[in-house]
């Protein structure tokens, strides 16, 4: 298999209030940055949701237009899943 680089970010009030909370999601997003330039890809296994969604762009190009027409004309009132992966 592929190997994988899995990240995952700890919520909650014990890490709501350290200070080093945004210098990680800062750091995972430019692991994950620098995995797509190198040709990886996100981890879709369980989704790419709302918190990685800003890099689905960038992952994508513009693929994630298409995608987005395919969400409209399937969902049109975006019931489903509204705002996951920046659709």
């Amino acid at each position: 298999t592929d190997p994988g680089l899995f990240s995952f970010i700890m919520t909650g009030a014990r890490f709501e209030s350290d200070p080093g909370q945004d210098s990680f999601v800062e750091t995972v997003d430019e692991v994950l940055r620098l995995a797509q330039q190198m040709g990886g890809a996100m981890e879709y296994c369980h989704g790419v949701g709302l918190k990685l969604s800003h890099l689905a762009r960038e992952e994508w190009g513009n693929r994630l237009d298409t995608v987005k027409r395919i969400k409209r004309a399937l969902d049109p009132h975006n019931l489903m899943n509204p705002g996951k992966l920046g659709l």
